[in-house]
């Protein structure tokens, strides 16, 4: 199965407002629930072509600054979203600024806060996986460290994928140590230079569910921290494996232009 990352070609999230110091409850609520409809809108067109569907992370703004878990208009739009997340795999991706092992004790405490109210979410929504990086490089300790601290309901959907920092056999280890799912993501494994990793350990992490990954071409060159517009044919046939044995979100900057183009390369590779 493929996956759709956030939102549709040429058509975002909105914010409400262009700021924090411009904040206005009554826009950033109406900005939350066109979100919400669009939520339910990319649901529908992933369940129609069969595709799973990455939630984006943006969909409450400035969540911190209202009580949004509480608002019965944003319930109502949740519960569509819930009883819709029955026909469909969803998982969602926190941005970059939840890093749980930093040396500074106050940017852990505000990951996580930005982490419950993205597991609030998740909860409200029937998103059953949230996908983190482990952070900064060299500080795994203190991974397991404030891991250990979260609620059971968060360790449980929890999964951690490889990054630019950290190869693949490092988070695999630490998936393995901690009991977590791991989420293949191979360019990241190409920017590492860590690709001779062991798939079967890899889908062992995931026990009974069928194991996610990721897929991406560089920009610009091959190992290009920056997403292609598309998937190169290149990379699909070279990791052909990776759709045959994972379900895998396509991170193309054409979205679900890219899927379409990476079904057809799939399909005449089968004839």
């Amino acid at each position: 199965m493929l996956g759709l990352v956030c939102m549709l070609d040429g058509k975002g999230m909105k914010k409400g407002v262009s700021s924090l110091k411009n904040f206005n409850l009554e826009k950033v609520k109406e900005a939350a629930l066109y979100n919400l409809d669009y939520t339910l809108d990319c649901m529908r067109f992933c369940i129609i072509k069969g595709y799973m569907y990455r939630v984006s992370s943006s969909v409450i703004p400035y969540p911190d600054l209202w009580n949004w878990t509480e608002d019965k208009d944003i319930l109502e739009k949740l519960k569509k979203i819930k009883a819709l997340s029955k026909k469909i795999r969803l998982v969602i991706h926190p941005d970059q600024f939840v890093v749980l092992n930093s040396d500074s004790q106050s940017v852990i405490e505000n990951s996580l806060k930005i982490l419950k109210n993205q597991v609030d979410f998740s909860f409200l929504a029937g998103i059953e996986n949230l996908i983190l990086h482990i952070g900064k490089k060299d500080a795994v300790d203190k991974f397991i460290e404030t891991f250990k601290s979260l609620d059971e309901y968060t360790k449980s959907i929890l999964v951690l994928e490889n990054c630019h920092y950290y190869t693949v056999d490092e988070v695999l280890n630490l998936c393995e140590k901690i009991e977590v799912p791991m989420v293949l993501d191979v360019h990241h494994a190409r920017i590492t230079k860590s690709e001779n990793y062991d798939v079967e350990r890899i889908k062992k992490t995931w026990k009974n569910k069928k194991p996610l990954g990721h897929i991406s071409s560089g920009k610009d060159f091959v190992d290009d921290k920056s997403h292609s517009d598309y998937i190169k044919d290149e990379d699909i046939k070279k990791y052909l494996w990776l759709f045959k044995e994972f379900d895998v979100e396509i991170e193309a900057k054409k979205k679900e232009k890219a899927l379409e183009k990476v079904n057809e390369v799939l399909k005449n590779l089968k004839k």
